[in-house]
């Protein structure tokens, strides 16, 4: 039988964490499907498991120190009715299930879950977002695109929770002086895993690429964005980008290692990765 622990503030929450090997569940969303049973069974969880969804100390959204703090334990739907959520990661959680598992699903989850489809994983690492984590002994901060270093594997020790998902305010405040692209390809908008979802961002000034950020997802192990060939892209005048993308591209051929399943075939999830960001080449090429 499954010990399942309700606690009534995150303080109690961590004091339980310190004390024993506990799995945390917010809106379970995740959790269920990994560990379901044999119909009308309970989930077979392979130990006890704690609910942090309900505390309100990680129900929030707020600015705070040049960031936009979103409490792990927000449902996404809440999240999507701030007005402060930058475009590129509403975009990503509209797509995500259907409207009543939004309201039990968190952010936190999301990326703890770690799935190389995770659909709020590309525009996260796009920002360069960082996760909160907390424990009894104290808290540290660390990017997202370090914390998931694997399916269904992240940095996060067993007395931890991810009190908050960290998205700094200068993306925010540039995103819409760029040009943004999101996609998820899958079988349907939303109820439906993705194949593969991009996000992709940049910003010109002065007829040259200011800002180039581009990340795929489901196409790798972990989702991939390639700095230095950002970096070879920026300060490249919009006329010579197309030139400068042929020498760049083979770097994202070698990264993107996609696998066949039963969503998708590792040929398809290529060549439309590597299409998507040939037409995002293009469209950041044209003048604003």
């Amino acid at each position: 039988m499954v010990n399942f622990y309700y606690p009534e503030s995150l303080k109690e929450a961590l004091e339980l964490k310190a004390s024993k090997e506990l799995i945390p569940l917010a809106g379970g969303t995740d959790l269920m499907v990994r560990y379901e049973n044999w119909s009308s069974l309970p989930a077979d969880f392979p130990g006890s498991v704690i609910a942090v969804g309900h505390l309100k100390e990680l129900q929030y959204v707020r600015e705070e120190e040049g960031v936009l703090c979103i409490g792990g334990g927000l449902p996404l739907n809440e999240v999507l009715e701030h007005k402060g959520i930058p475009d590129c990661l509403a975009l990503s959680l509209d797509g995500i299930a259907a409207p009543a598992l939004r309201n039990l699903a968190t952010l936190a989850g999301n990326i703890q879950n770690a799935s190389p489809a995770a659909d709020s994983l590309p525009p996260l690492i796009l920002m360069d977002a960082t996760v909160r984590l907390i424990s009894k002994s104290g808290s540290r901060e660390m990017p997202v695109r370090d914390f998931v270093s694997g399916p269904g594997r992240t940095a996060l020790s067993g007395n931890e929770l991810i009190e908050s998902v960290r998205i700094p305010m200068a993306f925010i405040n540039a995103e819409g002086k760029g040009r943004l692209s999101y996609r998820k390809v899958g079988t349907r908008k939303a109820n439906a895993l993705s194949k593969l979802s991009v996000c992709f961002w940049s910003q010109a000034e002065e007829g040259r690429i200011k800002d180039i950020r581009m990340t795929l997802g489901a196409v790798a192990a972990v989702v991939v964005r390639l700095p230095e060939a950002e970096k070879a892209l920026t300060g490249i005048s919009l006329s010579d980008l197309e030139k400068a993308w042929t020498k760049v591209r083979p770097l994202y051929e070698e990264a993107i290692r996609p696998i066949d399943d039963q969503r998708s075939t590792a040929f398809y999830r290529k060549r439309s990765a590597l299409r998507l960001l040939d037409a995002f080449i293009q469209e950041s090429a044209s003048e604003f």
